[in-house]
């Protein structure tokens, strides 16, 4: 036991040792990565096809296509085209009457308010948005909402991106001129609010550190591509950010009230979200509670004193209450449950999940991120490796947010602006520029195109940091206009479409095509905003021991459904819904037998198909013909070709004469309602071109 205790003894004297030790960290070499260096405007390149190009993006594209010997693919047809464009800005499929020309339509789709659900979705799978708690206890977020429609309006508004991000990391600390910017920003840091923690964690500091470590961990990844969370526990095994960058970040998050308390079952922090109507009503019932207290103060002390008097006492006993006449016991009694009355009816003013500066301070490096074992404290800054010059503390006279905040969002830094150009690039190719869209690190790919990666970078900035004018300027060039299929020598060349010399081939996700079922059965709900799901606050929803009763009845779009962690909706989980826990910019994209079996037995598709017969039925006018010209133009927004039409009206004779209703008649509301199904489960319909 003696030399156990030696051992032991040894360990941790070695352990202080290590952690007040100077890092080893070679700063300046790791500055060296691609990504940590300043961002360049590259020259456009010089191409041998000039009529090609219709703006930057297509000089950078053909020069590399150039250079392997390969061409473009051509131009995809209109129909395919404006499909793409709907699909990409909205989520939603195009009515076949609409007839724009492709800059038109794209200047429409940033139009409209719809555009704003579809990047919003984007934007929640990278802030891992939720609607509960997930880890331990999964308690109900039930005001997580707030923060999506603010993202929704930050998008529709196209709120700079640099304002965007400050707002959703300081917000709390920004001026506003109005009660409505000022909810807007206190709502925007459900950001730092949103991530699972570990309510029921017996360690309130570990609690805490963990809180802190999500956060950094999410705007590392979200923000810059970096891998913060990884320096914990020791300096990073591959970036250059020591274990002393990271309590120095760490130091800003303990600066920063995020949770209520800490006591299990723990609460987070909400802002409240006061407007003049509310704030007088508020006082109001403020004022009648401190009136009763009063009262029940004023009565007790009345009964303090007669009790002395009749008891000829000199002082109170100890528990004065158990002395007092039945009388008065009950009548003290009642006058505290007039107060319990008050103070349980009081109205419920809006709130939401965010964060407010707490008590400053600086937190010390903990060794192997075990707070038992404290080293060197860390004044609050910025990471080195990603600052020009020596990084300096951060003053005593707030947490530091917002200066990190307005650090991150700079031109200074030389990640922001490539990390956010490379997301949008990846929501329209199916893959990014750098394919790796959370990691810019040395563990994350090398850049398919490094130039064009910089020129946008640049182009974002000077353009005032505008997603749509960066949605623009991708959509209209005659790369992304390219049709999907791919040459002989393309497919030799480029198998994987590293060079993009064509356009990929991509699957409608879970919440378009849910929508889209919704949308072409005329079902779909389209109004803007708000929440669906009706559950109390903190409430626990789903912990593998109860029964999750949410449910997704609702015809409202996607982007308002609940998310559940550890319990998502299935059809979200069967078409690659990411992981709710965790930043996730690049969803996966499987192609799995249930994905078929869903749209052959989903009482969803069931729903949606039954209404489209039924619409093609009802109208007495139409013909066979008209009907198949009618469905191929709203599923797949082109006629029907004359072989389609003859296979559509023998399938459904065939159908219809083999299932016959209870009379003996023939079942066509069944038949079109299977033809509208089968077309449902083509390819085509699935799939992007």
């Amino acid at each position: 036991m003696v030399k156990l205790y030696a051992w032991w003894s040894i360990f941790f004297l070695v352990a202080v040792t290590q952690a007040r030790a100077a890092e080893t960290l070679d700063i300046n070499e790791g500055r060296k990565h691609w990504a940590f260096q300043p961002i360049q405007q590259p020259s456009l390149p010089q191409v041998q096809d000039t009529s090609w190009p219709n703006n930057g993006v297509d000089l950078f594209i053909l020069a590399r296509l150039e250079k392997a010997g390969l061409t473009p693919a051509p131009s995809a047809a209109p129909q395919v085209l404006k499909r793409r464009y709907y699909y990409n800005l909205i989520g939603l499929p195009p009515h076949v009457s609409e007839i724009r020309d492709p800059r038109s339509t794209v200047d429409h789709l940033l139009a409209s308010p719809h555009y704003g659900e579809r990047f919003a979705r984007h934007w929640l799978d990278v802030v891992r948005y939720a609607d509960s708690n997930g880890v331990d206890e999964n308690a109900a977020q039930i005001n997580a909402w707030r923060y999506r429609d603010y993202v929704v309006r930050s998008f529709s508004k196209d709120t700079p991106f640099h304002q965007f991000l400050v707002e959703q990391m300081a917000g709390d600390l920004m001026s506003a001129d109005t009660d409505e910017q000022r909810h807007e920003q206190l709502i925007a840091t459900g950001f730092l609010a949103l991530g699972p923690k570990v309510l029921a964690e017996p360690d309130k500091v570990k609690m805490e550190m963990d809180i802190i470590d999500e956060q950094i961990d999410t705007i590392g990844r979200a923000f810059m591509g970096l891998t913060l969370g990884c320096a914990r526990c020791h300096d990073h095994k591959f970036d250059p950010i020591g274990i002393a960058d990271y309590y120095s970040l760490a130091g800003i998050f303990k600066s920063t009230k995020t949770m209520d308390s800490f006591a299990t079952i723990a609460k987070w922090h909400e802002n409240t979200l006061l407007t003049p109507e509310t704030k007088k009503l508020k006082e109001k019932q403020e004022a009648l509670v401190d009136v009763q207290k009063q009262v029940i103060a004023a009565f007790t002390e009345k009964a303090n004193q007669e009790l002395v008097v009749e008891k000829k006492l000199q002082e109170l006993p100890e528990k004065p209450e158990e002395h007092y006449s039945q009388e008065t016991k009950q009548e003290l009694d009642t006058l505290r449950k007039t107060l319990e009355r008050l103070v349980a009816t009081a109205p419920k003013l809006p709130s939401a999940m965010g964060v407010l500066d707490g008590s400053v301070t600086n937190v010390p490096v903990f060794l192997r991120g075990d707070h038992n074992t404290p080293g060197e404290v860390q004044p609050r800054r910025f990471p080195r490796a990603l600052v020009a010059d020596e990084s300096k503390p951060i003053g005593d006279q707030s947490s530091g947010r917002m200066e990190l905040a307005r650090w991150i969002a700079s031109r200074e830094n030389p990640l922001t602006a490539r990390v956010m150009v490379n997301r949008i690039w990846r929501w329209h190719f199916g893959r990014g520029l750098v394919a790796t869209t959370d990691n810019f690190g040395r563990m994350g790919e090398q850049p398919s195109h490094p130039e064009l990666l910089d020129w946008l970078a640049v182009w974002f900035m000077d353009h005032g940091w505008s997603m749509k004018k960066l949605n623009r300027l991708i959509l209209n060039s005659a790369t992304y206009q390219m049709s999907s299929q791919a040459s002989a020598a393309a497919l030799k060349k480029d198998p994987t479409n590293q060079l993009y010399s064509r356009a990929p081939l991509r699957r409608l996700e879970a919440e378009p095509l849910r929508d889209t079922l919704l949308e072409i059965s005329g079902l779909l709900d389209k109004r803007i905003g708000g929440y669906v799901w009706t559950f109390e606050n903190y409430k626990l929803v789903f912990d593998h021991t109860s029964e999750d009763a949410t449910t997704y009845e609702s015809v409202r779009r996607a982007i308002y459904l609940p998310v559940i962690r550890n319990h998502v909706y299935d059809l979200f989980t069967l078409f690659d819904f990411p992981d709710p826990a965790t930043v996730n910019g690049r969803r996966a994209d499987s192609v799995i037998a249930p994905q078929a079996l869903f749209l052959m037995n989903s009482p969803l598709v069931l729903r949606a198909t039954k209404v489209m017969a039924n619409d093609l039925l009802v109208n007495e006018s139409w013909d066979d013909n008209l009907r198949v010209e009618s469905l191929y133009g709203r599923l797949y927004n082109r006629p029907a070709s004359t072989e389609e039409k003859h296979r559509a009206l023998s399938f459904v004779q065939k159908f219809a004469a083999s299932k016959n209703s209870d009379d003996g008649t023939e079942d066509h509301l069944a038949a079109w309602q299977a033809l509208c199904q089968a077309i449902i489960m083509t390819n085509e319909f699935v799939y992007l071109q």
